[in-house]
């Protein structure tokens, strides 16, 4: 079982710069072709200043290969006793408070807010819930997400 001791620890803080290719990309991978998420004039017709992050941008945040976040994330689960290699991404949801933009400077707070054991055909799984707060630069929250990885055993 993954350590306990974990629960309820605040983790290092997650910076990410909010990138208009970045945001084109996941619309593309996602097969979304609104033109909020591609074209900042059809953005801005629809009253937003720039073009818009789809819902599910900030799971990048946490699990982008090439940040600091997405290496201290897979760090801090091995510290806690988990092969990387056999997490799944259980669940995720967000409240929105705004949107994100292009140019957008986030920042994280991650909480694990509980480890549970779970017993399944294949074995043992560690369901590792958390919440992270994200911030624009301004300080007001922009979104709040709640996961759930599991660990296979």
């Amino acid at each position: 079982m993954l350590d306990q001791s974990y629960i309820g620890k605040k983790l290092p803080t997650i910076r990410y710069q909010v990138d208009a290719s970045k945001i084109r990309e996941l619309a593309l991978a996602l097969g979304d072709d609104n033109p909020i998420y591609h074209d900042k004039a059809a953005a801005q017709a629809a009253g937003y200043p720039d073009i818009v992050a789809p819902l599910t941008f900030p799971t990048l945040f946490r699990f982008w290969g090439g940040t600091a976040a997405g290496a201290e994330t897979r760090t801090i689960l091995q510290q806690m006793g988990a092969n990387v290699l056999r997490i799944l991404h259980g669940e995720e949801q967000y409240e929105y408070f705004g949107t994100l933009h292009p140019g957008d400077d986030i920042s994280g707070e991650l909480e694990i807010k509980s480890i549970d054991r779970k017993e399944g055909s294949s074995g043992a799984m560690d369901m590792v819930r958390t919440q992270a707060t994200y911030r624009k630069q301004t300080g007001e929250v922009v979104a709040i997400a709640r996961a759930t990885m599991v660990v296979r055993w």
